[in-house]
Parts: structure tokens; C-alpha cells; sequence
């Protein structure tokens, strides 16, 4: 059996890359994926506005009203987050069952209905309350935006 250099320089990095990669990983803990997702999410948000903003020609004192709409309904949002997590936590319990329990997961759902019937209540509120910072123009363009994203 020949070894050559070429299959020890192969063999010495593949190596240090699983290495390298598992160490990588170990440093990572759940609260700076969520400072991250935050970030993101951040990000997304001064993305959207700024693409309504070019889109549709909002004025300054426009992006300050959706500014703090989107900063409202964020913060009532906030206030049905543990039920949420709670529902989603039930719902992986049952999921990791043996054999999946129909009127276990009905009756899961109808007890969250006010929790799911409140946000989509912020939500819907929220969208109206743009509707009434547009101007009837505005109204016009975002309606288009929104018909030719729904065709995607």
C-alpha cells in the first residue's frame, strides 16, 4: 500500500473539519438564537416599511403612524405568546404519542379558540388601521401589491 502526500493532505483536512465544525456548534445556546431570530425579525420589519415606503411614497410622518401600529400590535402579540408556546407544546406532546389521539387534539384546539380569535382580532384591527393612514392613491397601489403577491 503506497501513501502518498496528496491522500495525507486529504485525510488531515477532512479531519480538521469535522473537528473544526463540531466546535463550532458547541458555543451556541438558544438565548443568541433568540437576540438573532429578534435581529432578523428586526431587519424584516425596517424592510418592509422601507419597500412601502419607496413602493407607495409614503411621507414621513406615515412611516412614524405604521411605525408604531406595527410596534402596538407587536406588543399585544407579546401578551398571547405563552399561550401560544404552551398550545405548541401540547400539540408536540400528542404529536409524540404512539397513536395520535383525534378528540385529545379537538378539544386542545377549542380550548385555545380565544387565544387564536384574539390574535387574529390584533391582526385584523392592525391592517385596518393602515388602511386609515393611506391615502385613497396609497389604498389603490397597495391593494395591487397585495392582488399580485397573492397570484404568486
Amino acid at each position: 500500500m503506497k501513501i502518498t502526500f496528496k491522500n495525507i493532505a486529504i485525510a488531515t483536512s477532512l479531519c480538521s473539519v469535522l473537528v473544526l465544525s463540531q466546535a463550532s456548534f458547541a458555543g451556541n445556546d438558544s438565548s443568541s438564537h433568540q437576540g438573532n431570530q429578534e435581529k432578523n425579525h428586526q431587519q424584516m420589519s425596517e424592510k418592509k416599511l422601507a419597500k412601502l415606503t419607496s413602493k407607495l411614497g409614503l411621507s414621513q410622518s406615515q412611516q412614524v403612524d405604521i411605525q408604531a401600529l406595527n410596534a402596538e400590535e407587536k406588543i399585544q402579540l407579546q401578551a398571547l405568546k405563552p399561550a401560544m408556546k404552551a398550545f405548541h407544546a401540547q400539540v408536540k406532546t400528542l404529536m409524540s404519542a404512539d397513536s395520535f389521539d383525534e378528540q385529545a387534539f379537538v378539544q386542545l384546539q377549542a380550548s385555545n379558540q380565544d387565544v387564536f380569535s384574539a390574535a387574529a382580532l390584533i391582526k385584523a384591527k392592525n391592517k385596518f388601521a393602515m388602511k386609515s393612514i393611506l391615502t385613497e392613491e396609497q389604498l389603490e397601489k397597495f391593494s395591487a401589491m397585495k392582488h399580485k403577491r397573492s397570484r404568486r
